[in-house]
């Protein structure tokens, strides 16, 4: 079986640090770089993200009403792909703030 993958050329990096305690922190509502070009330039959300953390955190992907996936420092980068991602929800209960970069881009497979 082949796969093609299509790749743009538009992409987002935002970074931030997460504070220990911090429970479902809005990435749309306090980072205001993210959607900055997919949704306002584009129009569309972005398929993919790579997570990168040196703590561990948790990510709801597009409301808090969703499984939590757990990303540890070991795991990283974390990437998900093939889910428009209109946000992102984060959770750190590490102890530690966890210093948080994420890498949007939009590919099709």
């Amino acid at each position: 079986m082949k796969t093609n993958t299509v790749t743009y050329k538009h992409y987002e990096n935002v970074e931030f640090n997460l504070s220990t305690g911090q429970t479902d922190y809005n990435l749309a509502s306090n980072q205001s770089e993210f959607l900055a070009v997919f949704g306002t330039t584009l129009g569309r959300f972005p398929t993919q993200v790579s997570i990168r953390t040196n703590n561990t955190i948790s990510v709801k992907l597009n409301a808090t009403t969703q499984d939590a996936i757990t990303i540890t420092s070991t795991d990283v980068p974390f990437v998900i792909r093939g889910i428009e991602i209109s946000n992102l929800f984060f959770t750190n209960s590490s102890g530690s703030t966890a210093a948080v970069k994420l890498f949007f881009q939009d590919v099709d497979n």
